[in-house]
C-alpha cells in the first residue's frame, strides 16, 4: 500500500535527535545558526509553506531543463542574438556579469541552512535550496557560453567576481555580507525574504517581460525558469521572520531595515538604468519606479503589516531616492563608461527624453540639464569633455559613488569618524546602516581607498582600468554611438 505524501511528509523533514555526545550549542554554534533568546521549542514551530519531496522536486525540475533546452535550441538556431537592439544587449551583459556569481555564492549560502539552521524543516529545505541555486548559476553559464562567440562581454559572467571592476565590487560586498558572513536567522531576512522574494521579481520578472518585448525569447525563458525556484526557496524568509516576531521583534525590525535599503541602493544600478535607460522605447513595459511601486513597496508594506513591524523610519527619504537614486547611478555609470564591461545605453533622445519627464516629473530639473551639457560636448565633437579624468567618491557601506542616492541637490555630507578612520556615506540612511554594527563594515575599502592607499599603479585612470581588469575589447563606451545625440542637431536645425 501506497502512503499519501502527507501521511509521510512531517515524518521525513522532522529528523531530528538529541545530543549525548555534544551540546547542542557546539553542534550548531550561535554565530552560524543566529540563534539567540529564542528557546529550541521557538524553532521547532517553524514550518515552510512550499511543501515539495524530492520525488517532485526533481520530476519538476526536470521539465523546466526540457523547456529551457529547446527553446535555447530554437533560438540558436534561428539567429535571434545578431538581431537583438544594443541596448537590450548591455542589460543582458549587465545581468550576467553582476549575477552569475551571486547564484553561487548562494549554493554557499543554502548549504549552511542544511547544516546550522536552527530547524530540521529549514535544514531539509536548504537542500533544494541548495540544488536550485546550483541550477541557476550553471543555465547563467550555459547561457553566456553560447553568445560567448558573438561577445567576449559574456565571458565576464564566470570572470567578473576575479576582477577588481568598481561595479562588481559593490555587488559583491553586498552579497558577501547577507550571504556568507551573516547566519542562518539573518540571511533568511536579508537575502531570501528581502532579496530573493521582492527584489529579484525586479531581476527576473520585469527584465523577463523587457526581454520578451525585445525578441529576446532565449534569455526571457532563462529569467523566467530560474524565477519559479526563487518563489519556493525564497519562503524560508517567512517563518523565520514568525519567529523573531515572538522573541526578538528589535531584531527582526532592524534587520529588515537595513537589507530593504542596501537591495534598494544596489538594484538602482543593476536594474534601474536597463529598465529606464536601455530597454528600447517602444519594448518597454513598465518604468522601473513603476515596477518598484508595484512589486517591492507594496510588497515590503504588506509584510510589515502582517508581521507587526512599522515601515523603516527612513521611508520618505527611501520614496525620495526611489524618484532620483536609479537616475543619478545611470548618468554615473555612463559618464565612468570606460569603467565598466558592458556598453551603456545613454537613453535620452528626445522621445525617450519625452517618456522620462511623464514617468519622472523632476526628471528635467534634476538630471536633463546635466545631459543638456553632456549632449552639447558630444555635438561639438568634444567626446573627451564627456569623459572621467578621475574616480568618484565612493560610500563605504554601499561601495557606490556618493551623490548617488537622492537628487543632485541633496549633497550634503554624511561623515563619521570610527577608530581614527573618517568614513563617508551616499546618504543618512547608509550611515544609519553603518552605525548598527560598525565592526561589521569597518575597514572594508572601496575601490578609491585602494587608489589612495596606493594599490594601483600607476595612479592614474589607466593604472584603474588595468586593475579592474578592463582591456579594450570589453572596456565599456555608448551603445550606439553617441547616434543618439544627432536627434538635437536636427531638431534644432530645423
Amino acid at each position: 500500500m501506497l502512503l499519501n505524501r502527507d501521511d509521510w511528509y512531517d515524518t521525513s523533514r522532522d529528523l531530528d535527535w538529541t545530543f549525548t555526545y555534544v551540546e547542542a550549542s557546539d553542534a550548531f554554534p550561535a554565530r552560524w545558526s543566529g540563534v539567540g533568546a529564542e528557546s529550541a521549542d521557538a524553532w521547532q514551530a517553524w514550518d515552510e509553506p512550499f511543501r515539495v519531496s524530492y520525488r517532485d522536486y526533481v520530476r519538476i525540475q526536470r521539465e523546466k531543463e526540457s523547456g529551457v533546452k529547446a527553446v535555447r535550441s530554437a533560438m540558436m538556431r534561428a539567429g535571434v542574438y545578431e538581431k537583438l537592439d544594443a541596448g537590450h544587449v548591455a542589460a543582458s551583459h549587465l545581468h550576467m556579469g553582476t549575477t552569475c556569481m551571486v547564484e553561487q555564492m548562494a549554493v554557499t549560502m543554502q548549504s549552511r541552512f542544511c547544516r546550522f539552521a536552527p530547524s530540521p524543516r529549514w535544514r531539509n529545505l536548504g537542500v533544494f535550496g541548495m540544488l536550485d541555486e546550483t541550477r541557476h548559476a550553471q543555465l547563467d553559464l550555459l547561457f553566456s557560453h553560447d553568445l560567448l562567440k558573438f561577445d567576449p562581454r559574456f565571458d565576464w559572467a564566470q570572470k567578473a567576481f576575479h576582477t577588481n571592476e568598481w561595479g562588481v565590487l559593490a555587488v559583491k560586498n553586498f552579497f558577501d555580507d547577507i550571504m556568507l558572513s551573516a547566519d542562518c536567522v539573518e540571511a533568511s531576512l536579508a537575502a531570501s525574504l528581502t532579496v530573493e522574494h521582492g527584489f529579484t521579481n525586479i531581476q527576473f520578472v520585469a527584465l523577463a517581460a523587457d526581454a520578451m518585448a525585445a525578441g529576446d525569447v532565449n534569455w526571457s525563458n532563462l529569467l523566467s525558469s530560474i524565477q519559479t525556484d526563487e518563489a519556493r526557496h525564497a519562503q524560508v524568509g517567512f517563518p523565520t521572520l514568525a519567529v523573531l516576531m515572538e522573541t526578538d521583534p528589535a531584531r527582526a525590525q532592524t534587520s529588515l531595515d537595513v537589507a530593504f535599503w542596501r537591495s534598494t541602493r544596489l538594484f538602482q544600478v543593476l536594474t534601474g538604468p536597463a529598465m529606464d535607460y536601455y530597454t528600447p522605447l517602444d519594448q518597454r513595459k513598465m518604468s522601473f519606479k513603476e515596477f518598484m511601486l508595484e512589486w517591492i513597496v507594496n510588497h515590503h508594506e504588506r509584510i510589515l503589516e502582517d508581521y507587526g513591524l512599522k515601515k523603516p523610519w527612513y521611508w520618505d527619504q527611501f520614496m525620495h531616492s526611489l524618484e532620483n537614486g536609479h537616475h543619478a547611478l545611470h548618468i554615473g555609470t555612463w559618464y565612468w563608461r570606460p569603467t565598466l564591461f558592458w556598453k551603456p545605453n545613454a537613453g535620452v533622445s528626445k522621445d525617450e527624453r519625452e517618456w522620462l519627464r511623464e514617468k519622472y516629473p523632476t526628471w528635467e530639473d534634476n538630471w536633463g540639464v546635466m545631459w543638456d551639457e553632456i549632449i552639447k560636448n558630444v555635438n561639438d565633437d568634444r567626446i573627451q569633455d564627456t569623459l572621467p579624468v578621475t574616480l568618484p567618491s565612493l560610500c563605504n557601506l554601499t561601495q557606490l559613488p556618493i551623490g548617488s542616492a537622492m537628487s543632485r541637490h541633496d549633497l550634503e555630507p554624511h561623515q563619521l569618524v570610527y577608530k581614527e578612520r573618517l568614513y563617508s556615506f551616499d546618504s543618512e540612511i547608509s550611515q544609519w546602516c553603518f552605525e548598527q554594527d560598525p565592526e561589521r563594515y569597518a575597514g572594508h575599502r572601496s575601490f578609491v581607498d585602494r587608489f589612495i592607499g596606493g594599490e594601483i599603479l600607476p595612479p592614474d585612470l589607466g593604472g584603474a582600468l588595468a586593475y579592474m581588469g578592463l582591456t579594450p575589447d570589453v572596456m565599456g563606451d555608448d551603445a550606439y554611438g553617441y547616434a543618439w545625440a544627432k536627434d538635437y542637431v536636427t531638431a534644432e536645425a530645423g
